[in-house]
């Protein structure tokens, strides 16, 4: 079964944002999302824009950039909306990104993770003494420039959830726009590896 995408988004880590002036007006002056806002919070600690297709959340310490409808060109203009964000705040002292993804695979095989993760059945049987387990999984590794955590969970008996945390260590503006500029490519990557670690 094809992966299918229900989550994605940018993070930006910093010790210094500036929740307090990212309102929905100061985004749409600074051409970083024109789309009208259909939901928002705007305070000292936290600003939260909620458009149809894609959300902003600033805390003093990370801004998660997230579509909320996916195609291509959504994913793409995630870039863009970091990329304008990063030269309308040129003081932020950046340290770290995180290009993150989350795919649904529907499985007609409920022990496919227990087929792809327990190397020795008999050692689990032994241990839950017969009792119903599932099985999940996290996975490490390195890809070029970041570290990666895969987390595969059961979801319901027929969904399983494969959460993929692209993360890159940052020591100055080109570096992160260098990196950011991967994220289709890394969207692609998890899809393909989502692809072969659960395609049943």
């Amino acid at each position: 079964m094809e992966p299918i995408l229900s989550q994605a988004n940018i993070v930006l880590v910093a010790p210094n944002h500036r929740p307090d002036i990212v309102s929905k007006e100061w985004l749409s002056q600074n051409n970083i999302l024109k789309e009208g806002a259909i939901n928002f919070v705007h305070n000292q600690n936290i600003s939260l824009v909620d458009t149809t297709n894609f959300s902003i959340n600033v805390l003093q310490q990370r801004l998660t950039i997230a579509a909320r409808n996916f195609n291509q060109d959504k994913l793409n203009h995630l870039q863009t909306i970091a990329n304008r964000y990063i030269n309308a705040l040129p003081n932020v002292l950046y340290n770290a990104l995180g290009l993150n993804s989350v795919w649904i695979v529907q499985t007609g095989s409920p022990d496919l993770l227990k087929r792809t993760f327990v190397a020795d059945s008999e050692q689990f049987n032994k241990a839950f003494h017969g009792v119903a387990y599932d099985i999940g999984g996290i996975v490490r590794y390195e890809y070029k420039s970041f570290r990666v955590q895969l987390t595969i969970t059961l979801q319901q008996t027929n969904q399983i959830n494969a959460d993929f945390n692209y993360h890159s260590d940052i020591t100055n503006p080109d570096q992160l726009r260098e990196r950011i500029s991967h994220s289709s490519e890394v969207i692609a990557h998890a899809r393909n590896i989502t692809r072969k670690l659960l395609g049943d």
